[in-house]
């Protein structure tokens, strides 16, 4: 294969023996992806208990994620990480598997069918904004992960989770910190490396011998609990979330399976040989399109009305978009409507991507931007550097929601804007964030004046949460 060797590509400075970069990464995510930016560019080699590349530029993530989009599957630390909490569901799960899933669960997620939902997502809006006191201190991130956890229990699995959105966000919180924890640990970067090496030695075994390997390998994939006190609670918090699964199951499977929602129809699905999903594969498809469903949302709604009660004038502009519905809820026949309100959020989703880090393993070896990459090489991807390239964004740290025009999003490439990744893993549920968001923006600020209280910094943990939290205060609006 052609092409020059992985070890030609450039090593960022500061490698520091044995663990590479990963103390600077652990001690500040953000300031290493813009030391990144401004000294490796395009794409870039880096050291932790293994080399890692990291691809950087639009051209190279199409080629990457689009055109050899099959070559490159999840990371193996990202689906070691998250595994406890969404197991082989859609986001992590890999091959055949993959394929299946994906294929069975896509038209439930085209926007015809997502539509339907524009109702309950308002409703759920109204009711969140109508808990918050005149005047008083709103905490937004709480605030809007509550609204999307009512938003995903009631579109997604006719669930009602308002009411126990505390107790289940500090299950995922738990989960969430734990894999982030995870991800830059050394017993999980030794079994990865002993999964993979004994996957390589059965390639070269009797076949007597390969069904042996194959179940030490399949024992390796969770992660190994070691014992502790985090591991007490992350198994406590994965409990509280299998319960509510489970018991949402039961009360389909005792219904009938008659109601319309998303878990009924995963239930009720068959795949092209005519066999159902099991309980636990239904669980895991679940708990990630939960998590897909509300996180991610909440975190790039939170940002959204920090940026705009920061920038006057866009919040004029959105509030014209608002009030000219005369006090009516936004529904889906007014998204046209709304073109400044999905800018914000576009906008917001560039300079606060929720996953602003993400990796994918070469299952081949490959070339890539002229580079030849090993079997088993491991590539990051930081949507968050990539959103601060001067080339795609001049100006990159100023707010501007006119980036996202339909004329200037034309005029750029689509990878330069990844908070949705691209290709054939391109984020399933991509649609139904756009809508859900920007009905949600459009209710907050019809019916709440937002100011915000002190700086706001990122957080990077498993997602770019706002540090501490984002204190508003909330002066209500008048309204039909």
């Amino acid at each position: 294969m052609a092409g020059l060797s992985v070890d030609q590509i450039p090593l960022l400075s500061g490698a520091v023996w044995p663990s590479g970069h990963a103390r600077e990464v652990e001690r500040g995510r953000i300031a290493f992806l813009h030391r990144f930016n401004a000294e490796c560019g395009d794409i870039g080699r880096l050291r932790f208990f293994r080399t890692v590349v990291v691809v950087n530029s639009p051209s190279l993530l199409h080629e990457m994620l689009v055109e050899k989009g099959k070559v490159f599957e999840k990371s193996p630390v990202v689906r070691g990480a998250l595994y406890p909490l969404v197991g082989e569901g859609l986001f992590t799960s890999r091959g055949e598997l993959w394929r299946r899933q994906r294929k069975l669960m896509a038209p439930m997620f085209q926007p015809a069918q997502i539509a339907r939902y524009a109702l309950a997502m308002a409703e759920c809006t109204r009711r969140g904004v109508a808990t918050w006191q005149d005047g008083a201190t709103v905490e937004m991130a709480r605030e809007t992960t509550r609204i999307t956890m009512s938003i995903a229990g009631r579109t997604l699995f006719d669930a009602e989770t308002f009411d126990e959105a505390d107790a289940i966000g500090a299950a995922l919180t738990t989960a969430l910190h734990w894999a982030d924890e995870t991800t830059v640990s050394l017993a999980l970067q030794i079994q990865i490396e002993a999964r993979q090496r004994l996957e390589r030695l059965g390639e070269h075994l009797p076949p007597s011998w390969r069904a042996r390997i194959a179940r030490m390998v399949d024992a390796l994939e969770p992660p190994l609990l070691l014992p502790g006190a985090r591991s007490r609670e992350l198994r406590a918090a994965i409990g509280v979330l299998d319960e509510r699964v489970q018991r949402m199951i039961d009360e389909r499977r005792a219904a009938g399976l008659t109601r319309s929602d998303l878990l009924t129809a995963l239930l009720k699905s068959r795949d092209e040989d005519g066999a159902r999903m099991s309980d636990r594969q239904v669980r895991d498809e679940v708990l990630t399109l939960f998590v897909a469903g509300h996180e991610t949302t909440a975190t790039g709604l939170a940002w959204s009305l920090h940026l705009l009660a920061r920038h006057p004038e866009s919040m004029r502009r959105v509030r014209a978009e608002v009030d000219a519905l005369d006090g009516r809820t936004p529904g889906v026949t007014d998204l046209p409507r709304l073109t400044y309100t999905l800018q914000v959020f576009k906008e917001a989703l560039r300079l606060y991507p929720p996953v602003y880090l993400f990796g994918r393993q070469a299952t081949e070896e490959v070339t890539l931007g002229g580079y030849r990459l090993p079997r088993g090489t491991i590539v990051l991807v930081s949507p968050y550097g990539l959103h601060r390239r001067p080339a795609e964004w001049p100006d990159p740290e100023r707010f501007d929601p006119d980036r996202f025009t339909p004329e200037a999003e034309a005029a750029r490439p689509r990878t330069a804007w990844l908070p949705f990744s691209a290709g054939p893993r391109t984020c399933i549920g991509n649609h139904f964030a756009l809508m859900e968001a920007q009905i949600a923006l459009a209710i907050v600020i019809q019916r709440a004046e937002l100011t915000s209280v002190g700086e706001v910094e990122p957080e990077p943990g498993a997602t770019l949460r706002p540090r501490g939290g984002m204190p508003m205060i909330a002066r209500l609006r008048r309204h039909n």
